[in-house]
């Protein structure tokens, strides 16, 4: 437990009472500058995930990352998308460096395609963002034999037919030429890429049990022989993954020290019912427990058919989505959001899903900015009709919950009142934050205290769904920071109206600016008036 002091200190850090007095000050005194150096400040960021951690690390602290899979038929396709990411608060992000052009040899790169890339990823540095390459994919070695809706092994350089070395796309898992060639590809790629400080890890190949003709064993090999490659060309040991389709779930490859970090592809569509957000946690902690790995939400969705008449286009989608958002928070995973169809792929398929989602999980990327990650692992609890979870460790928990009842198709948002959280195995007081899903902001602060190794936490009336965070405190702590909340509650007032003082200059202050009110004015200066004289009689002689 923390004493006093301790408890105080990190309420003060985490309301960050010396900035925001510092920025308050600022802001009120001189509002444009300091509103041009807060957008223009920009520091390099170091992502690294370490052994036998299930959290990046930013900067040395453990932290949830929200992110994307972003897509674009150019480098300032990407670069727009980027900034867009970054505007969200997301740090991370999925790119399928995949495309083989017309022309392209088996084995070999176009030129002018790994100048593109370069470009990607040149941009994503620019806006601060971690990068994992996805560096093969299903549909490339999919004939589609078995009715997958996109196939494009007829394409593929790799195709005996396009004078490549392969007749089947499984020849890609086994011991031939194709597999050679293309691990002589991925060589040369890891080894272009090893320098760059962005890349945090290398995803071999994106559902590799939908190539044709995979089985287990076949890929649990390929991963093996493909992380020995990019160990030997990646000097700084980045983590490797493979991904598999949807929640499948292949034991002895999710075991292999190919897969240092579980990708799983939640998609809610049949026989889910559209439920994400559940279907999220249940497959985040089943792996978690299974494999003792991070879990890395590598893609999901309502649906992964097209968006035209399925969830992703319901009245109430939006509801569901950001439901799973804030489930992927609390589920253990390292990473959230993370969408396909809203994210950019909708673009392929004539649909347009992806412009109401750019702010989507802003409000759970302010929720756990901040939050030291060490140690989180999933937390027992209780929650008579509600659904979601809790997470955390000895002295820091979160956790998110919707009403029970809001499920697709409609996801109706309701009122809900006096519900309570009930977790087990804690003692001593809490301090707690409420927050609401939808606009990030604390609605109330409280503090409970653990009875007989039990805390009940009565949660405030809601609709749809709220988050929670708590901080363990110490006997008489509680009370003194119960002090402090109608000050955090009045600098936090204070602190929005500032910012949107900002951000919107008003029509006084521009009055004062041309009247000469805004900056002290010298005694020696020319009136205004006697200027304009001048310039008119300068003209007419001219």
């Amino acid at each position: 437990m923390l004493d006093d002091l301790q408890i105080v200190r990190r309420l003060e850090s985490r309301f960050a009472l010396g900035a925001v007095m510092a920025t308050l000050s600022s802001l009120l005194t001189s509002p444009l500058p300091a509103a041009q150096a807060a957008r223009s400040a920009t520091t390099l960021t170091v992502f690294e995930l370490r052994m036998g951690e299930r959290y990046f690390r930013i900067d040395g602290v453990p932290a949830f990352v929200m992110g994307r899979n972003p897509v674009g038929v150019n480098a300032e396709a990407f670069a727009e998308q980027f900034q867009k990411t970054a505007a969200a608060g997301e740090r991370f992000v999925r790119i399928h460096f995949t495309y083989s052009p017309p022309g392209e040899k088996a084995g070999g790169i176009h030129p002018d395609m790994l100048k593109m890339w370069d470009a990607v990823l040149d941009a994503a540095e620019k806006n601060n963002l971690a990068v994992l390459p996805v560096l093969g994919i299903w549909s490339d070695w999919n004939d589609g034999s078995h009715g997958e809706a996109w196939h494009l092994w007829k394409k593929n350089p790799f195709n005996a037919t396009l004078d490549g070395p392969a007749k089947r796309p499984s020849e890609l898992l086994e011991d031939t030429e194709c597999r050679k060639l293309w691990f002589k590809r991925l060589e040369t790629i890891v080894k272009h890429w090893a320098p760059r400080r962005c890349i945090v890890g290398w995803e071999i190949f994106s559902e590799v049990d939908l190539i044709t003709g995979a089985t287990e064993d076949r890929a649990v090999e390929f991963a093996a022989q493909a992380a020995a490659v990019i160990r030997v060309a990646d000097p700084a040991h980045r983590p490797t993954t493979l991904s598999q389709a949807g929640v499948n779930a292949w034991p002895k490859l999710l075991g292999s020290d190919a897969v240092q970090i579980v990708s799983v592809h939640p998609y809610a569509a049949p026989p889910f019912g559209g439920n994400l957000d559940e279907l999220i946690l249940k497959s985040v902690r089943e792996r978690l427990q299974i494999c003792r790995k991070p879990v890395l939400i590598g893609e999901c969705g309502l649906d992964w058919a097209p968006p035209r008449g399925t969830l992703d286009v319901a009245p109430g989608a939006e509801v569901g989505i950001r439901h799973a958002i804030w489930a992927s928070v609390v589920s253990g995973a390292m990473s959230g959001r993370m969408l396909w169809w809203q994210d950019g792929w909708d673009q392929f398929e004539m649909a347009d899903v992806c412009r109401h989602y750019e702010q989507a999980a802003a409000p759970a990327a302010a929720f756990v900015k901040g939050i030291d990650f060490t140690d989180f692992a999933p937390v027992a609890c209780d929650a008579p009709g509600l659904m979601g979870a809790m997470l955390g460790n000895h002295h820091q928990l979160i956790g998110w919950f919707r009403d029970a009842r809001c499920v697709p198709p409609e996801w109706l948002l309701r009122k809900v009142r006096g519900r309570e959280v009930t977790l087990g195995g804690h003692t001593g007081t809490w301090l707690v934050e409420f927050v609401d899903t939808t606009s990030g902001r604390v609605i109330k602060r409280n503090t409970v205290k653990a009875k007989k190794h039990q805390m009940k936490i009565p949660l405030p009336t809601f609709q749809g769904s709220i988050a929670l965070r708590l901080t363990a405190s110490t006997e008489g702590s509680g009370a003194r920071v119960e002090e402090l909340f109608p000050q955090f509650d009045e600098l936090e007032a204070r602190l929005a109206k500032a910012r949107r003082q900002v951000d919107k200059p008003t029509l006084s202050l521009l009055a004062r600016a041309f009247s000469g009110k805004l900056v002290t004015q010298e005694p020696n200066d020319e009136a205004a008036s006697a200027l304009l004289e001048r310039v008119a009689a300068t003209r007419m002689r001219s």
